[in-house]
């Protein structure tokens, strides 16, 4: 079955008003709570709708393993107004967790998400979310993060976009080292308590696969739970 999409608008604790949808699980009954798959989107600059391209097939087969499917457009994406792009502007994690979780939070708010069964997951900046969020709050009972920066003083040195650092952070690494570490999620990995998949790929020129290597080395021993899967061969999309 191929399940409908459903839109939905909510506000962020700091007033801002988000653009998101869910898609209910097949067999879906009333009264019953069912666990969330939350997807974020790559980019920063992308923008996603009720059929993306690239992600339908997933949110479905998400959908027909019984899951309630939430994606949204956090700030700092495509289609909203540049004053919406540069809200991100040296704030990447920050302001997308505060949109993100607002959106679980008016998910669960409906009454159908069981908070107990929450999942997190997303590729490329989103996989850096993803990251992000589990060094922040340990609410998600699993996280996958798919090819993503975690240390963005080393992903300056190895990526093939290194300029996006220094027009997004106004600065380069040699200039402001620690506002680069401050927005890291490797600085917070350390935290994360979340059990995490690490999906990376060898010949990922993009988002190299150290960033998944540094991530996987301090969760592990900090004592987190992590496994990591590397593609050989593969590049940055998978």
């Amino acid at each position: 079955f191929v399940q409908e999409t459903h839109e939905m608008w909510f506000t962020t604790p700091s007033g801002n008003k988000i653009q998101g949808w869910y898609i209910l699980p097949v067999d879906y009954e009333d009264g019953k709570k069912y666990p969330l798959a939350v997807n974020i989107h790559g980019g920063p600059r992308v923008m996603w709708g009720p059929s993306a391209r690239s992600m339908f097939h997933e949110w479905q087969h998400h959908a027909a393993s019984g899951y309630i499917v939430f994606y949204c457009n956090p700030r700092g994406g495509d289609g909203y107004g540049e004053a919406f792009q540069r809200e991100l502007h040296a704030a990447w994690g920050d302001v997308a967790f505060e949109d993100i979780m607002a959106g679980v939070d008016t998910m669960i708010d409906k009454g159908i998400v069981d908070e107990a069964r929450m999942t997190v997951s997303g590729g490329s900046y989103g996989g850096y979310m993803t990251g992000w969020i589990i060094g922040q709050t340990d609410r998600f009972a699993a996280a996958v993060s798919q090819r993503g920066g975690y240390n963005l003083v080393s992903f300056y040195g190895t990526s093939d976009v290194p300029m996006l650092i220094s027009s997004d952070f106004s600065s380069e690494p040699w200039e402001d080292q620690e506002l680069l570490w401050k927005h890291s999620p490797l600085a917070y990995a350390h935290k994360a308590k979340t059990p995490l998949l690490l999906i990376a790929s060898e010949n990922d020129y993009r988002v190299p696969i150290e960033q998944s290597e540094q991530f996987f080395a301090y969760i592990r021993r900090s004592g987190g739970t992590v496994e990591m899967l590397r593609y050989p061969r593969e590049g940055h999309e998978l």
